[in-house]
């Protein structure tokens, strides 16, 4: 009798709980669909918010006049050696300062580093300095007059505010700087960086990443040439008359070769290898797909975008920029730029530079650059 009034009892409580989980369902179910609902709209609502009131319709602000110094570098270890002794008017000798870590720095009226010598402190000679051959340097060296580096000499780096020579075989892991001209020896490595206010003249058998000069120049060095002037103008059609790229550019689907007095409206699209025989002259930037060659004497005006290799020829100039995915080779004579005209040469895997070269403003590569002239093989 006791259990079946148990059950009973329970029985009442068992259709409760049953009414109130029938009832909680289908709320559990609409708050899900609701909560998977927000997620999928959440994403969209900035963009919404943008298009119904917008904030971001006008192109954010570029200065066009922005030019990268090209001396960063120097300028800046300047600068900051300058800070760290607050003018350094007092004598020559040791000081500990303070710069991206505290450092040793001794200052010399005149410094004559004699040949063997170690130095593990920076260098600052207020007068002309002299390195000694086979001298090393792990730390930088400035000097504010002229600077003569020895033979075989390895330094860090090196800035001079005067006239720099570099002898044969010195080794510059990091950069040099030079607020005059500088004389580059064979055989020398110039690091990651290396710039002058003044030509920039190298040797065969330098090694370098990243030039800088006015002009960059090669030994043997001939002197400028007259080129003729900028490429003729090209006048961009209507927006809306633009439906190929015929409308914009010269396209040539295969292989192009350009004789002596042939010329063209537009700029040049050329989907295989461009060359530009001896004599000819092109006075429009060029987009090749394949390489270029410039044949001994050839002129191109304008800029040259490659995605193979560059070979200008003996003799043959460039006035606008040379940019390869591959490399860029300069023959003897070649020119590009001009003077007072700032333009790049820029191979990605190699740029070889042969003698009497002359560059206007930047050469860089990723891989290797090189000096290479023929007749010292």
């Amino acid at each position: 009798m006791t259990r079946r009034l148990a059950g009973l009892a329970l029985l009442p409580v068992s259709a409760v709980a049953a009414g109130t989980a029938a009832q909680a369902f289908p709320f559990a179910a609409v708050l899900l669909l609701g909560v998977f609902g927000l997620l999928i709209v959440l994403p969209f609502i900035p963009g919404l918010a943008e298009i119904w009131r917008p904030r971001d319709r006008y192109p954010l602000p570029v200065d066009m006049n922005y030019v990268k110094d090209p001396r960063y570098l120097g300028h800046a270890a300047r600068a900051l050696l300058a800070a760290a002794l607050r003018g350094d008017d007092g004598p020559p000798g040791r000081r500990t300062v303070n710069l991206s870590k505290v450092e040793a720095v001794e200052v010399h009226d005149r410094l004559d580093i004699s040949a063997g010598a170690q130095l593990t402190a920076i260098q600052l000679a207020r007068g002309p300095m002299s390195v000694g051959d086979r001298a090393v340097c792990d730390r930088d060296i400035y000097a504010r007059a002229g600077a003569r580096i020895g033979d075989g000499a390895a330094l860090r780096s090196l800035a001079c505010d005067g006239r720099a020579a570099l002898g044969r075989g010195v080794r510059i892991t990091r950069w040099l700087d030079v607020e005059g001209d500088a004389y580059v020896g064979p055989q020398t490595a110039l690091g990651a960086n290396a710039a002058a206010s003044g030509f920039l003249e190298l040797a065969d058998g330098v090694t370098f990443e990243r030039l800088w000069g006015a002009p960059v120049r090669t030994t043997g060095y001939l002197g400028p040439r007259e080129l003729p002037g900028a490429p003729a103008p090209f006048a961009l059609p209507d927006v809306q008359e633009i439906r190929v790229v015929e409308d914009l550019a010269s396209l040539h689907r295969g292989d192009l070769t350009v004789g002596p007095g042939e010329t063209f409206d537009r700029p040049l699209v050329v989907k295989g290898d461009l060359r530009i025989r001896t004599g000819a002259i092109v006075d429009r930037t060029v987009k090749v797909y394949g390489g270029l060659t410039l044949e001994p004497g050839a002129l191109l005006l304008g800029d040259a975008f490659v995605e193979g290799a560059v070979v200008v020829g003996e003799g043959a100039a460039v006035r606008g920029c040379v940019f390869s995915q591959d490399s860029v080779e300069l023959g003897r004579g070649a020119r590009v730029g001009a003077p007072g005209l700032v333009k790049s040469v820029v191979g990605k895997r190699r740029v070889t530079l042969a003698c009497d070269v002359a560059v206007h403003g930047y050469v860089l590569t990723d891989g290797l650059g090189s000096v290479r002239c023929r007749d010292s093989d």
